[in-house]
């Protein structure tokens, strides 16, 4: 079995196919990371990931390499490469058109091309139509920080071209799970991209109820809970930072199908145009805020995606778009930064926080509460601006939690 792309996605899937029994080759690009693969260095924080990826790689069940060449013989390859897309220049294909050239070189007839990439809708036959291989859409569907376990936890989506392609995919992925079939390649492309819009759409929707109960002194989280007893009809997520390497794109992914020529998706787009807004919001509130400070210095906390599950991935990230955004804003702001995942560590957690002016606790993780109330020692008079309520309304020190109004009218 040939994987290509070692990133994230195909890593995890090529290391659990070869502790299913299977010999896999991951082929990359990037020559310097198929080189720390073949040493044994991981760069990615998944769950159950490492002791797996150390055994199939010591049994030589599991190896990297930079091309795939005919000799390099499998009767399945899988493409599992990045997909960019956004708003200016929309699906960026490249990286999936060398990825399926590499396939179309090295593969036999009849053999199977799983896309495991997430794809505009059509994307799949497009590859499929007059190729000599079968071809299926297999999109991955796992957490991110969770993508090892996931291929044993989540169904397995396929949607195949032919009765062939079904079968073999079914095959393969049925033998780390369980699979959902469906009628073609465009539905499971719909369904990978589907999900991950109607979250996004979701958390707009909380971040902007947030914005209104901060205006009319409300707490959303009051609401939430409130609203939501004995009301089934009424459930919104927690606010806060809505980002990542998918939730940014898919909705642009999805602009970029064909089929949808004349479609109307602004809806969807205002969603992610909101999402993706908040940190120009929340700079702007930091700009106001320090106003009065010659030199201010703001210590930003959870530079990921997300912090739970925990990840280093920072792509789409809300912490990277408040740095630059303050930046711009503030050219002569003290900014620091500290990352729970990726440098656990006190002593620079302590040096980004003394002296600040304000602190920002940018994603989920469970160490910021830890880390906040350290900074409520070192640094009592900064104010935190807690964007993911991590912190309990007991908190010692100067809170502004995310949707919860800064003062409450008199009774």
């Amino acid at each position: 079995m040939v994987v290509v792309g070692c990133g994230a996605i195909g890593l995890s899937l090529a290391v659990a196919m070869a502790g299913a029994g299977r010999r896999v080759v991951g082929v990359d690009i990037d020559a310097g990371r198929v080189a720390a693969l073949n040493a044994g260095r991981l760069d990615l924080l998944d769950d159950g990931l490492a002791k797996p990826f150390s055994d199939a790689l010591g049994d030589g069940r599991l190896s990297f390499q930079a091309d795939l060449t005919p000799a390099d013989a499998s009767r399945v390859y899988v493409a599992a490469v990045p997909t960019p897309a956004d708003a200016e220049t929309g699906w960026r294909r490249s990286m999936l058109d060398a990825a399926m050239e590499t396939v179309g070189r090295a593969c036999h007839s009849g053999e199977l091309v799983c896309i495991r990439s997430t794809v505009p809708i059509g994307t799949t036959r497009a590859y499929g139509q007059g190729a000599a291989f079968d071809v299926a859409c297999c999109p991955d569907r796992t957490v991110a920080g969770r993508g090892y376990l996931g291929q044993f936890e989540t169904p397995h989506l396929i949607g195949a071209l032919t009765a062939s392609a079904e079968q073999g995919a079914r095959a393969l992925f049925g033998t780390l799970g369980p699979v959902v079939t469906v009628s073609d390649p465009e539905t499971a492309e719909a369904i990978k991209l589907f999900a991950n819009i109607q979250r996004d759409v979701a958390f707009a929707l909380a971040n902007q109820f947030a914005l209104v109960c901060e205006a009319a002194g409300i707490d959303v989280d009051e609401v939430r809970v409130a609203g939501a007893a004995g009301y089934p009809r009424f459930s919104i997520p927690r606010p806060g930072p809505a980002g990542g390497p998918c939730l940014t794109k898919d909705v642009h992914l999805l602009q970029s199908s064909a089929a949808l020529d004349g479609v109307d998706i602004s809806l969807l787009l205002a969603a992610r145009a909101t999402n993706g807004g908040l940190a120009e919001v929340i700079a702007k509130r930091i700009e106001i805020q320090l106003a009065a400070c010659a030199r201010p210095a703001v210590a930003l906390l959870g530079l990921a995606f997300k912090g739970s599950p925990p990840t280093l991935d920072r792509r789409g990230g809300f912490a990277d778009d408040l740095v630059r955004v303050l930046s711009q804003r503030m050219p002569d702001l003290d900014l620091r930064a500290w990352d729970p995942a990726a440098d656990p560590g006190s002593r620079a957690l302590q040096e980004s926080v003394a002296g600040a002016d304000l602190i920002v606790l940018a994603n989920d993780h469970p160490a910021l509460a830890g880390a906040a109330a350290l900074a409520a020692r070192i640094a009592p008079e900064a104010t935190i601006i807690d964007m993911c309520g991590v912190l309990g309304s007991g908190h010692a020190g100067s809170v502004q939690r995310f949707g919860a109004a800064a003062r409450r009218r008199p009774r």
